[in-house]
């Protein structure tokens, strides 16, 4: 998962400084997402997890 993590933010900074260069807004937003999305998917991704595997129990601990 922290390749993941790292990959959009090298692909965030690269889009920021690109869209700053070329001055596009719409590329400026992009990056924004994308490094928004660096900091947040590895919680997000542990989360999901978590709740797949306690869902799991419950609904083998019900049968």
């Amino acid at each position: 998962m922290i390749y993941v993590e790292i990959a959009c933010f090298v692909i965030g900074v690269v889009a920021l400084v690109i869209g700053y260069r070329r001055n596009q807004r719409n590329l400026l937003l992009v990056a924004a997402i994308v490094l928004f999305l660096a900091g947040s998917v590895g919680d997000f991704a542990g989360g999901f997890k978590q709740g797949l595997q306690q869902g799991a129990k419950v609904a083998s601990q019900n049968r």
